[in-house]
């Protein structure tokens, strides 16, 4: 990063330095913690200069002994990126003189940084031994940038790589690394840009209130950004339990089944069974990409309205939405189909289409979810079928008899992990 000229950076961390390699608890770090100047600057990626003339300005505010407090790193931070940029500090002064912007509430809308651990991108490489060579396509498919080599790494940032290199470690999959940071790191940066957009658009009023006085701008921010972009990690971290345990469930759920087929076990399967249907927006990603994930999304809550009305008409629960989908339990077979050819029809004439795939014999229900190998079957049947198609399975055909419904077979078909299956194409 560049400084104005004459500025000074810091050589050494001094007390910053000592945390050991690996997992630490940042609880005792982080409480009541207190920075002098050269530390600011240094965890800020700044110079000392920056930060005295900050002080002379007003836009930092020292308390008692000189010392800053964390918040502080999130001022310094963005004003090193204007200054880098090519703004002058003096330039900074004055706009902030005339009421132009204002550093005062920036801390409040991000969360706490962490301590600094001391150490640099390069010594955490060199600790890691073999696996470092992972390390730029894990950054890279996490969505981040890749430290510089001289860059001293948080205390959060070391934690988490360490122990996401040791779990992974354990996988004889030479891309498991890459795939699971892929797994988590999209997901957090889609949701993350949405949620800032989705504030600024719905809350703010849209980049168009920048306009308006400073005081207003600040009052709204102050009101209700830090609750805002405080909500959004907890929120995750409830949902990721919850969905985790779900997908515990369903691993654990189709292993016992197997087993229990595997030994004669498995439950003998009705004369009528229930039918688990999974419908899906054709060529979603393709549409994310070329018309934007807002109008995706716009889709998906018509698919929702669309699904819960059929459900209901029909003697079916929406079970939940799965982002290009949705997935629908039935009672009964013939309701299944039935009600998935009037989805498919309300959608003929529409922006996008459907397709759909269903699956009928036992499942097993926990929590309003539904698991096993009647639901992965579904799934994968779903997967086969082309725009406005629905396939089912043989045990639909079969449970479904006499009630008028026509099929038509279409061979067998290799899903994911099975024997080829018998399909057959709904003729709507």
């Amino acid at each position: 990063m560049q400084l104005a000229p004459g500025s000074r950076r810091l050589a050494d961390p001094g007390d910053q330095r000592g945390f050991p390699f690996g997992l630490n608890s940042l609880e005792s770090q982080l409480v009541a913690r207190t920075l002098t100047g050269e530390q600011l600057a240094l965890e800020a990626g700044s110079s000392v200069d920056v930060v005295d003339r900050l002080v002379q300005i007003g836009v930092l505010k020292p308390g008692s002994f000189d010392r800053f407090l964390p918040g502080d790193i999130i001022r310094v931070e963005a004003v090193q990126a204007f200054v880098d940029s090519g703004l002058s500090l003096d330039q900074i002064a004055s706009a902030s003189g005339q009421g132009l912007f204002t550093f005062e509430f920036l801390d409040a809308l991000y969360s706490e940084r962490a301590p600094l651990s001391g150490h640099t991108y390069e010594e955490f490489k060199r600790s890691i031994g073999r696996i470092a060579p992972r390390l730029p396509a894990i950054y890279a498919a996490m969505g981040l940038p890749e430290p510089e080599a001289a860059a001293l790494l948080r205390t959060d940032e070391e934690e988490i790589l360490t122990e996401f290199l040791a779990v992974w470690s354990e996988s004889s999959d030479e891309e498991a690394f890459t795939r699971a940071a892929r797994l988590v790191g999209e997901p957090a940066r889609i949701v993350s840009y949405g949620w800032v957009e989705l504030y600024y658009e719905s809350v703010l009023g849209g980049h168009d209130r920048t306009d308006l006085p400073l005081a207003e701008l600040i009052e709204a921010m102050a009101r209700t950004g830090p609750r805002t972009t405080a909500l959004l990690p907890k929120m995750l971290t409830w949902l990721q339990q919850r969905h985790l345990q779900s997908a515990i469930d369903q691993a654990n759920f189709e292993a016992i089944e197997q087993r229990l087929a595997r030994h004669g076990l498995a439950p003998p399967i009705p004369d009528r069974p229930a039918a688990m249907a999974f419908v899906d927006i054709s060529g979603y990603t393709h549409m994310t990409i070329q018309r934007g994930d807002q109008l995706a999304v716009r889709f998906s809550e018509r698919l929702r309205e669309a699904a819960l009305e059929v459900a209901r008409q029909h003697g079916g629960r929406l079970v939940k939405l799965l982002g290009d989908g949705a997935m629908l339990h039935f009672r009964d077979p013939e309701d299944g189909v039935r009600g998935t050819i009037e989805l498919v029809r309300m959608f003929a004439n529409a922006d996008f289409s459907l397709h759909v795939g269903v699956h009928a014999g036992p499942m097993i229900e926990r929590d309003g979810d539904y698991f096993g190998q009647t639901v992965n079957l579904a799934s994968r049947v779903s997967s086969t079928a082309g725009a406005g198609e629905i396939k089912v399975t043989q045990a639909v055909v079969a449970a479904t008899e006499g009630s008028g419904v026509r099929y038509e077979a279409v061979g067998p078909a290799v899903l994911k992990g099975l024997e080829p299956i018998e399909l057959f194409r709904v003729m709507a």
